[in-house]
């Protein structure tokens, strides 16, 4: 027994509402369930219920056993002090309120089919990584479509959250926020953290003094990364002769990363960390301040044009210091760029579009995603061979989001596709 599946009881009234009555018989009427709550507080807000013969506007809170109440402290709560009623499979204590009130239990235990239990947990108790793979193609196209469509939301909300606490600990500077999501996205994810780690320690406000000067950007990326230690040939030692003018102009000594920091292992050339500090060196030098740009863009190849950019001379001929390579490319490649406006735009514009509350960002980011075309990787196939295509980077995203999100986390009570195969 899950608490989940509680709420998926009272959700869609799953159980047998003849002579409803609370723990000391007070007969219950549910004129409206309430809204389900996903943040912190009662589970469903603001219900509609009579109790005896008061009706009653408030809160639904749902525990497995009643002492739950207690033993997670919301007696202590005030968010708690409008629950009107108390939804539990097991009614094994009385609880009270704040205010030292009985609070009206119902229990549900007794009045909930086996059947609907039994199908339940043939679902969560799957072995399968997904758990509705026997049932799948029972599922109607428009209850696959409309869960598609709220987690592909769902996700650009995810990722607009995790800017939105970067934009935090920058004291609400977007520029300085923009540069550390790209950062992070230019490691595209083997990389990610120490990219990320090097946009932190390296302020942006240090790169502005710099832009459209490739080689001091250059010093400055290379020589926080830690790669200009062993740097020997005659390029490397002009950047870290630059890189130590300005490490001590700004005071970067002990800011600098580690060269073991970065993972170089099962990646080709082209992906190397150093072939992408040299990309990313570029786009700065050319984009220095993107946040407007990418806020306010009008057609997507207005972004395209952004990544326009070749390496310096050095890096189409090396992929590493000293370490020269054939057939490398000049300019980041289209797939590449589709995963920056992905990662990077589309959340940016979600997170702005909840910044400002003006939902017409939010409208924009998908429209970006639908632009894009979907995305290649092992979770996009899987679905593929049960039958479900990415037409786009939305769908893409969403489906990748479903898997992650919900059949990973056996959490198909809360997903559209489980209920339907439930209620079936």
């Amino acid at each position: 027994m899950r608490e989940s599946f509680l709420h998926f009881i009272w959700q869609f009234q799953k159980f047998s509402n003849q002579s409803l009555t609370t723990h000391d018989e007070q007969q219950i009427q549910v004129y409206s369930i309430g809204s389900y709550n996903t943040d912190a507080g009662p589970d469903f807000l603001n219900a509609k219920l009579l109790i005896g013969e008061i009706t009653w506007y408030g809160h639904v809170e749902l525990h497995l056993k009643s002492s739950d109440w207690n033993r997670h402290r919301h007696q202590h709560d005030e968010a708690y002090n409008n629950v009107v009623l108390h939804v539990v499979w097991e009614n094994d204590e009385e609880v009270h309120m704040a205010n030292g009130q009985i609070l009206p239990v119902l229990e549900l235990q007794d009045r909930i089919k086996p059947e609907l239990l039994k199908k339940c947990n043939q679902l969560i108790k799957s072995p399968e990584k997904t758990p509705c793979l026997s049932q799948f193609d029972q599922v109607k196209d428009i209850d696959k479509l409309s869960m598609l469509e709220q987690v592909g939301v769902m996700r650009l909300k995810q990722k607009s959250e995790y800017i939105l606490h970067l934009l935090a600990k920058n004291n609400g500077n977007w520029e300085e926020t923009t540069y550390q999501v790209l950062a992070k996205n230019f490691g595209f994810k083997t990389n990610e953290e120490p990219f990320l780690k090097l946009s932190q320690n390296l302020n942006h406000k240090i790169l502005m003094k710099h832009a459209q000067k490739l080689d001091q950007i250059e010093s400055l990326i290379f020589g926080m990364a830690g790669f200009l230690q062993d740097a020997k040939d005659d390029y490397g030692l002009a950047l870290s002769k630059e890189y130590d003018y300005l490490s001590k102009k700004y005071k970067l000594d002990d800011l600098s990363l580690k060269k073991a920091e970065w993972k170089f292992l099962r990646l080709r050339p082209g992906n190397f960390p150093t072939v992408r500090l040299a990309q990313f060196s570029s786009f700065l030098a050319k984009n220095v301040k993107c946040f407007d740009q990418f806020i306010h863009y009008t057609d997507s190849k207005e972004l395209r044009i952004m990544f326009d950019f070749k390496v310096s001379s050095y890096w189409q001929e090396h992929y590493d210091f000293s370490k020269k390579g054939s057939r490398l490319t000049k300019k980041i490649g289209k797939a590449s760029i589709d995963l920056i406006l992905i990662n990077s735009v589309a959340p940016l514009l979600a997170a702005y579009a909840q910044y400002t509350d003006e939902e017409n960002y939010m409208d924009k980011a998908v429209a970006l995603l639908q632009s894009l075309p979907a995305e290649k990787n092992h979770i996009i196939n899987g679905w593929l061979e049960m039958g479900l295509k990415a037409n786009d980077a939305f769908d893409s995203q969403s489906l990748i989001g479903l898997r992650n999100d919900f059949c990973l986390k056996k959490k198909c009570l809360s997903c559209k596709i489980g209920v339907s195969l439930i209620n079936s």
